[in-house]
């Protein structure tokens, strides 16, 4: 008698690395002065200085993980 074939077991899914939350300002130049924050409840994206009080806010997806802007 055979042996029975065994079922070949999925490849792992592959990790996305996790993005900075605090950047350098585009407009003051200030490092690590900018956090971003994702509210995926309203889905909006908001990126905001510290020092400067500069603000970009976008619209995001569903498939934005948190982190990501």
């Amino acid at each position: 008698m055979g042996k029975r074939k065994s079922r070949a077991k999925p490849p792992p899914k592959k990790k996305m690395d996790k993005l900075d939350t605090v950047f350098c300002c585009p407009f003051c130049n200030h490092g690590s002065s900018v956090e971003c924050r994702i509210d995926m409840k309203n889905l909006i994206g908001e990126a905001t200085c510290r020092i400067c009080q500069e603000s970009f806010s976008t619209t995001v997806n569903g498939e934005i993980d948190n982190g990501q802007l």
